[in-house]
């Protein structure tokens, strides 16, 4: 196996501390923030704290699979990096940071030690 380079580690690491966030928000949301602040909207928040409680999930995951260098961990963050440039471009100029960040990351993800290291 390749050896994993230092900004697959980040970049999984910052995954993972991502989706933390983003589940425990999610939860509160879900259980707390609906219940509490708007009663009238219980369902939406429900449902909205429910749908960020699982791109949590999901973004723990990646960040797993981007430190163990599983292949479709290397798909999954290209899809998601090429879907933040395209949220960054919609939004453009105020999302003109994750434009450059997205642009690097994907960037990155398609340099030929990082796809060695996915055996892509």
């Amino acid at each position: 196996m390749a050896k994993r380079p230092l900004l697959i580690t980040i970049l999984g690491a910052l995954y993972m501390i991502m989706g933390l966030l983003m589940f425990l928000s999610g939860i509160g949301a879900a259980l707390l923030g609906a219940a509490i602040f708007m009663p009238a909207s219980l369902p939406a928040g429900l449902a909205a704290g429910a749908l960020l409680a699982v791109l949590g999930l999901i973004s723990l995951i990646i960040g797993y699979g981007l430190l163990q260098g599983w292949t479709v961990m290397w798909y999954l963050a290209v899809i998601f990096s090429v879907l933040g440039l395209l949220a960054s471009l919609v939004s453009f100029p105020e999302g003109l940071i994750g434009l450059v960040i997205y642009g690097v990351i994907v960037y990155y993800l398609f340099r030929p030690q990082v796809k060695r290291f996915f055996k892509v």
